[in-house]
């Protein structure tokens, strides 16, 4: 639930005594406009007014929404069940729990549940009954197809290489676990459309009931350990993921059911599990029937609906395994990238970015370029301790931020960028612009998020200029440990929020200092140069570029 504050910016006039957005000039400012379109890979994002959204911050707020939207449904008389919907995908699904480790049976888990960790309400069970109760469920988990497919006899230098296959278990046993009631049979697939070095990261959920339709886009994947909340303690798991209701529930819909049948419509491959082969999909797969959601306006949020999309670009010379190109995009879709872009240059006094990690170049390169435009823009880097499944902080992070943002900056330039380390795992994938744009979603500030894996993300401007400021106000709490409306006034307006960052910027008086659990990060002062080694496999797995040609003669 959001508090109401006051908006303090350039772009409102008064009416009424009421501050009121110039939407139109919103939209034109931040949003990205026909202009700014590059077809075929960055045509115009599909953009909707009317909406509502709702930045859910931190799992344990996200699982109890969904929940609720899920138990409602299933209920009624098998004609309202049967027009009703829950189509769900992850990069990483536990709804069977964690499969144990070989040899460390110890190491498993108890399946997903969307109450709790261990809690007994397993998801997976809700999912069959509905299921059984006639609502359309279906699921998708992505799999390392390139990888995946001879699991057990992969050589150790390619396991080396891709981290992500021992987990990738657990996204096996989930498909197969759903797939053992027999309404699901045919309606839980693998998605294997992806980049050989890719991966399908979208972690979406849509929830309909015939006449109203709900969407989830972010950066929370089905796990358990992804439950958490206010106030965190060190080492627990902190994201946000944006619930969307209104025209933009469109665009999340159409993305879900691209990839859906065009999965459906390949040959299907299998992956060994633990003992069992477990195919990609079925025969009798049916593809995610079009629809038209309802329009009618629930709110004053503009929203554009995202997409990353990878080329299929191989080297002459490349014998690892490949993908054809996918259909409904087969040049690539990088909408994240242009829509991030347009509204990182149009910044004026500050940007925000709250990630995992900051191994894009690109995106360090357009912080670079605002800040010599800008001579008062503040920019805050936010990241937590490693993603266990992510490799450690990577030499080619100090290449991007050196390379990209730091190296031709001025004192007075390098003096307005500042990058915070938090004891938490900070998994969020979002960006804030001036209290007027935000972006959340699955896309991190990777290179293989622009252009290489599947990603989906919504940009956000507001008609009453609230929901951009609030979703700042109250993720700058969650960090700084604001528990109660009356703290997180401390900080709404800007100049005394920023002070709490740097003392030398913006506005003293909000009585709110840094917390122990932030702590500032050194930035690289010089350049970081990689091994040759260190460069292959940051281009080959890493942080791949799907625009570049991929591949070679050895793995």
């Amino acid at each position: 639930m959001f508090v109401a504050f006051c908006n303090q910016n350039t772009d409102f006039t008064c009416l009424g005594g009421c501050l009121v957005a110039d939407i139109d000039a919103l939209i034109k400012k931040y949003f990205v406009q026909p202009d700014d379109t590059d077809p075929p890979s960055e045509p115009l994002p599909a953009t909707f007014s009317g909406c509502q959204v709702t930045p859910l911050i931190d799992g344990a707020t996200y699982f109890a929404d969904l929940k609720t939207r899920i138990d409602a449904l299933g209920n009624g008389t098998p004609s309202q069940n049967s027009a009703q919907f829950i189509y769900l995908t992850g990069w990483w699904l536990c709804l069977t729990g964690r499969q144990p480790a070989p040899g460390h049976p110890e190491t498993g888990e108890a399946p997903f549940s969307l109450d709790g960790p261990g809690a007994p309400n397993h998801l997976i069970d809700v999912l069959k009954a509905k299921a059984r109760a006639g609502v359309d469920v279906r699921v998708m988990g992505f799999i390392t197809w390139a990888g995946m497919a001879d699991y057990g006899i992969l050589r150790t230098s390619v396991r080396k290489r891709i981290k992500i296959l021992d987990i990738q278990l657990d996204t096996l046993a989930s498909i197969d676990g759903l797939r053992k009631e027999p309404a699901l049979k045919d309606r839980a697939c693998l998605i294997i459309i992806g980049h050989s070095a890719g991966s399908s990261h979208t972690k979406m959920a849509l929830v309909g009931d015939g006449t109203r339709a709900i969407g989830y886009t972010g950066g929370l994947d089905l796990v358990d350990d992804r439950h958490g909340g206010q106030p965190h303690p060190p080492g627990q798991w902190h994201d946000v993921q944006a619930k969307v209701e209104g025209p933009a529930v469109q665009g999340l819909y159409d993305f879900y059911r691209a990839i859906w049948n065009e999965n459906a419509d390949r040959r299907i491959k299998s992956f060994l599990s633990v003992k069992d082969r477990i195919p990609s999909h079925t025969t009798a797969t049916t593809p995610v029937p079009a629809r038209t959601l309802p329009t009618t306006p629930v709110g004053g949020h503009h929203v554009q609906s995202l997409r990353t999309v990878p080329r299929f670009n191989y080297k002459f010379t490349n014998n690892l395994p490949e993908n054809p190109k996918i259909s409904f995009a087969p040049d690539g879709l990088f909408e994240v990238r242009s829509a991030w872009f347009n509204a990182v240059l149009a910044a004026e006094r500050y940007v925000y970015i709250e990630d995992q990690g900051f191994w894009s170049t690109d995106v360090m390169t357009w912080l670079n370029r605002v800040l010599k435009i800008r001579n008062n823009l503040k920019v805050v880097l936010l990241k937590g301790i490693a993603d266990p499944n992510d490799p450690p902080f990577p030499a080619y992070a100090d290449v991007a931020l050196w390379d990209g943002l730091l190296h031709d900056l001025n004192d007075q330039q390098r003096g307005r960028v500042r990058a915070f380390l938090s004891d938490v795992f900070v998994h969020t994938k979002s960006t804030i612009v001036d209290d007027h744009w935000a972006i959340i979603g699955s896309a991190n500030a990777f290179q293989r998020s622009l252009y290489t894996d599947i990603e989906h993300s919504v940009g956000i401007v507001d008609v009453d200029g609230g929901l951009v400021q609030q979703y700042r106000t109250l993720l700058w709490s969650d960090h700084f440990h604001l528990l109660d409306p009356a703290g997180q006034q401390k900080i709404a307006d800007i100049d005394k929020a920023l002070n709490v960052w740097d003392p030398n910027w913006g506005t003293s008086g909000s009585q709110v200092t840094l917390p122990p659990t932030l702590k500032p990060i050194l930035l690289p002062f010089e350049a970081t140069f990689l091994t040759d080694e260190e460069q292959d496999r940051h281009d080959r797995y890493e942080d791949v570029d799907s625009r570049a040609p991929w591949g070679g003669c050895l793995p």
